[in-house]
């Protein structure tokens, strides 16, 4: 990215406090297909990439649709994603601990993410202690525009009853559904950009006024929006993740410092 932004109350007091803030990377919006054309499949190698740099990282955090379309079927799994499946077992078995916050593409896969990597069963939103940081970690659908159409389609998906209606479609007429749905995923344009941060601020403001303690985090990652950006308050951060597109966008969180990344532009990060 153009600059890396870092919360300026982050620094660790001693080399002691330092070693006890873990190493962690944060990545959204892949929006992997089950057959990727050339162009996915060359965003796929770099995925693979990150994969093999977070082996070496305390915990890995995945903030949703990762996968364009994603439905767990009681007795099987649809075709596609076994490179990058097994790419995480990897992650996982060198000792990295992942977190899976189900987007509006793939919160289904969260029961199958539980029982292949231990991550939480519902794939909701959660907060975490990462050393000094306390980190709220959301996908971000329906937080910074409220439509009341999306919101409800949102909250239909992830009951029960729209699971079992899922699942009483033919796989193949469901994918062919979730697809056009899903149109294409694609970077925010300047004017919806400005659009996006401002909505963030005005949300952020809301959140946090002062004399209220209306939260119980100091850092805010969210993806969904295609546009990634950083709001500073005193105390706090909001940060979106751009997605993995152009840039191909991650954050990391190391010695209580958290850094907005490109990952073909920036230099790679070393780790102790």
């Amino acid at each position: 990215m153009n600059e890396v932004q870092k919360h300026p109350d982050s620094q660790p007091g001693s080399a002691a406090e330092s070693a006890n803030e873990p190493t962690v990377i944060f990545v959204s919006d892949s929006h992997f297909h089950l057959e990727p054309d050339a162009d996915e499949s060359a965003r796929l190698d770099k995925f693979l990439e990150l994969l093999d740099l977070a082996c070496q990282v305390d915990q890995l955090v995945l903030l949703g649709d990762m996968f364009d379309f994603w439905f767990d079927y009681p007795h099987f799994r649809l075709k596609g994603y076994d490179t990058l499946l097994t790419a995480l077992d990897k992650v996982r078995a060198a000792g990295t601990r992942i977190h899976f916050i189900g987007g509006n593409h793939d919160i289904w896969a969260a029961r199958y993410f539980h029982d292949r990597y231990g991550c939480s069963l519902d794939g909701e939103g959660e907060t975490l202690q990462l050393g000094s940081r306390r980190v709220r970690l959301s996908h971000g659908d329906g937080l910074l525009k409220f439509d009341w159409a999306y919101n409800g389609f949102r909250a239909m998906v992830r009951t029960r009853l729209g699971i079992v209606l899922a699942k009483s479609l033919h796989p193949e007429l469901l994918y062919s559904l979730s697809t056009w749905l899903s149109g294409q995923s694609r970077e925010a344009t300047r004017d919806e950009a400005s659009q996006i941060e401002e909505n963030a601020r005005l949300w952020f403001a809301k959140q946090t006024r002062p004399g209220e303690n209306l939260v119980d985090w100091d850092l805010m990652i969210t993806g969904h929006v295609h546009h990634g950006f950083v709001i500073e308050q005193p105390e706090r951060q909001f940060v979106a993740l751009a997605g993995w597109f152009d840039p191909l966008s991650y954050g990391l969180l190391q010695n209580g410092q958290f850094q907005l990344l490109d990952f073909e532009r920036d230099p790679r990060p070393t780790f102790a």
